[in-house]
C-alpha cells in the first residue's frame, strides 16, 4: 500500500512525497493530492520519491498531470531524493536521463 501526502512549505515551494507502492489503487488520493497543490498556488512542486518502492502507470500518469496542471497554472514541478525502486519506472516515462544521474 502506497501513500502520497502534501506539505506546504510557505510561499516557497509545495512537496509531495510518495511512499510505498503507488498504483491504480491510490488514484483518488492522487487525484485529492493534485488538487490539493492547486489550492496551494505555488510557485514550485518538488515530488519526493525516495521511500517509494514502486511506481507504476497511476503513479507516472499523477505526474504528468502535475506537470500539466503546472503548465497551466504558473508552478514548475520537479523531482527530487528519487528512489532507487522508481527510477527505471521513471526513466521509461521520460522524467529523468540515465546518464544525469549515473
Amino acid at each position: 500500500m502506497g501513500a502520497v501526502q502534501v506539505v506546504d512549505r510557505g510561499s516557497l515551494e509545495i512537496v509531495v512525497f510518495l511512499t510505498g507502492d503507488i498504483d491504480e489503487s491510490m488514484q483518488s488520493e492522487l487525484d485529492a493530492a493534485l488538487e490539493e497543490v492547486s489550492v496551494h498556488e505555488p510557485p514550485r512542486v518538488v515530488v519526493d520519491t525516495h521511500e517509494a518502492t514502486s511506481l507504476g502507470p497511476g503513479g507516472i500518469g499523477f505526474l504528468n498531470a502535475l506537470r500539466a496542471r503546472g503548465q497551466a497554472e504558473g508552478y514548475f514541478v520537479d523531482l527530487a531524493a528519487i528512489g532507487p525502486a522508481v527510477r527505471p519506472a521513471l526513466e521509461r516515462a521520460g522524467w529523468i536521463h540515465p546518464v544525469l544521474l549515473d
